[in-house]
């Protein structure tokens, strides 16, 4: 009786109203759990999913136990993603069976929506007042249930209290349940109100007098455990005053976590009030759930990182990488300087490719110097500004400035290894989108922009966590120090950034990176904020 309260149509309103992309890992995984109910008598007598048939029908793993193996944790990872979005939808009220995806992976209705219900019945019955509109739904899945019967135990007649339980509900629904004498076994013998079918007085003393024997023994056997339960007690009350002093400890540290969540959350909240609507677009997160993902690169680059597997934990991410007017507004609040303003210069690249309003140029190489007055509102130099390019991603940034923003929002900037599995996903992309090049979904060398882009310029190229700009347009700040690969007298770590830029060319993918000096800036390198609890 796992899904009392579910129906075909209820699940199919709930899928819809999810509304996810077209073959987003989202929308595989549903589909493939959907794909198993076929009518409504699948709903009441589908009892559990195998996760393996699921994970062959998501990702093709084919019969190969490793990949399958591997994807378990991400599976479930994502069916915790759609659970909390069904619990959204719920809220909403577009979720009105509070369907949810149970551990066995078959649709069910939510622990707190089947408490809710029971409750409201429970409270009915001892009233006496009964409200249908509340506790239609129970009753109807109890008498479906009671149709349905079938004993384990043989050689017990369940007719009696089955036909009992059905009186019952006739009687608080005024008879829409069963109809008349349905109730009723055909083979029960009907009581007589005379009493002529009654056991004589005899009889009846008879029994009451084996029961009192009963009842005396019971007693006795309670009398002799008394001391055996007195002494149990007094063990138990020595042991909890015993861990009292721990418990006080622990409820201190629970009260300190749940303070600093708190004003790291308040914080949150006034920077997103300080932003206009359109602002707020480009302030929004998107979780990454756990699971094991692949990073790095098989290509025997002394600069690159090693295929692997990493063990992610759940993450918030910045859907955009932080854009102008947002670093705009955390400079105003605070009088920060950046790290390019205190140096007087930031590093300058140009392209080789650019195209114009009525023609184009190309030159034999790229380039790059320090520009004396390159800033963050500064792009270029002292002759560029931020005009429409409020929501381009922020440039000539260092990895100290991108982590004094972070901070200031209660944040922080990624890890590489964080980086790189949000922007793959679970799927191991090379791109965001898939694994084929598409020179339309990133902007690049080739594009001809020679320039920044705004954020949101290839939203339809977003990964399958909805995760926008991952390659291209900017480089990204992480916060991983590495030593160089080059051999020099002084040991210094360099700052990683990943991705590829406006400038880079179409070899460019996910587990590229670059490694640069600490204090480095320019027109190339931006970031986007990580955070391991949603704010």
């Amino acid at each position: 009786m796992a899904n009392i309260s579910i129906s075909f149509e209820g699940i199919d309103q709930a899928i819809a109203n999810l509304n996810y992309r077209p073959n987003s890992v989202k929308q595989k995984a549903i589909s493939a759990i959907r794909a198993f109910y076929t009518s409504e008598e699948s709903v009441k007598q589908l009892d559990s999913i195998d996760t393996d048939i699921l994970i062959k029908s998501i990702w093709d793993v084919g019969d190969n136990l490793s990949k399958i193996k591997t994807k378990r944790r991400n599976f479930s990872s994502i069916k915790s993603s759609i659970n909390a979005d069904l619990e959204k939808l719920s809220k909403k009220k577009q979720n009105p069976e509070n369907i949810t995806i149970s551990d066995s992976n078959v649709f069910d209705m939510t622990q707190e929506a089947k408490n809710n219900l029971l409750s409201s019945f429970s409270d009915a019955v001892e009233t006496g007042d009964i409200d249908l509109d509340q506790a239609t739904g129970l009753l109807k899945a109890v008498a479906d249930f009671l149709e349905d019967y079938q004993p384990e135990d043989t050689d017990t007649d369940p007719n009696d209290i089955v036909n009992q339980i059905k009186n019952i509900l006739n009687k608080i629904t005024k008879g829409t349940l069963f109809e008349e004498g349905e109730g009723l076994d055909e083979n029960a013998e009907e009581v007589d109100d005379s009493g002529t079918d009654s056991p004589g007085e005899d009889e009846t003393l008879e029994e009451v007098d084996d029961l009192d024997e009963d009842i005396e023994e019971i007693e006795l056997d309670e009398d002799e455990e008394l001391e055996e339960l007195d002494e149990d007690i007094e063990e138990i009350e020595i042991d909890e005053n015993e861990e009292l002093e721990e418990v006080n400890e622990l409820d201190e540290d629970e009260l300190k976590t749940l303070e600093e969540f708190r004003e790291k959350k308040e914080l949150a909240e006034q920077f997103d009030e300080t932003l206009g609507e359109r602002e707020k677009k480009y302030n929004k997160y998107v979780v990454v759930p756990k699971g094991k993902y692949t990073i790095g690169t098989k290509k025997s680059i002394k600069s690159s990182l090693e295929l692997q597997q990493f063990d992610m934990p759940e993450v918030y991410i910045g859907i955009y990488p932080v854009i102008n007017s947002l670093f705009e507004i955390f400079i105003e609040e605070t009088g920060y300087v950046t790290t390019a303003e205190k140096l007087g210069y930031g590093r300058v690249y140009s392209s080789r490719f650019k195209k114009n309003a009525t023609s184009s140029t190309w030159n034999k190489s790229a380039g790059s110097e320090d520009i004396k007055g390159a800033c963050w509102h500064k792009p270029f130099g002292p002759d560029s500004n931020l005009h429409e390019k409020r929501n381009h991603p922020v440039v000539q940034v260092s990895v100290d400035d991108a982590i004094a923003f972070a901070s200031w929002i209660e944040r922080q900037i990624p890890t590489e290894a964080k980086w790189e599995s949000a922007a793959r996903t679970d799927m191991g992309y090379k791109y965001p989108w898939g694994n084929e090049f598409n020179p339309k979904a990133v902007n690049i060398e080739q594009s001809g922009l020679a320039d920044t882009s705004a954020a949101d310029e290839y939203d339809a190229f977003a990964n399958e966590f909805q995760i926008i700009d991952m390659l291209g347009n900017i480089l990204e700040w992480t916060s991983d120090l590495e030593t160089p690969p080059i051999k020099s007298k002084r040991t210094v770590k360099y700052c990683v950034a990943k991705g590829a830029a406006w400038n880079a060319k179409k070899e460019g993918t996910i587990s590229s990176r670059a490694l640069f000096k600490p204090g480095f800036t320019s027109n190339t390198i931006g970031f986007r904020c990580i955070s391991e609890i949603f704010l």
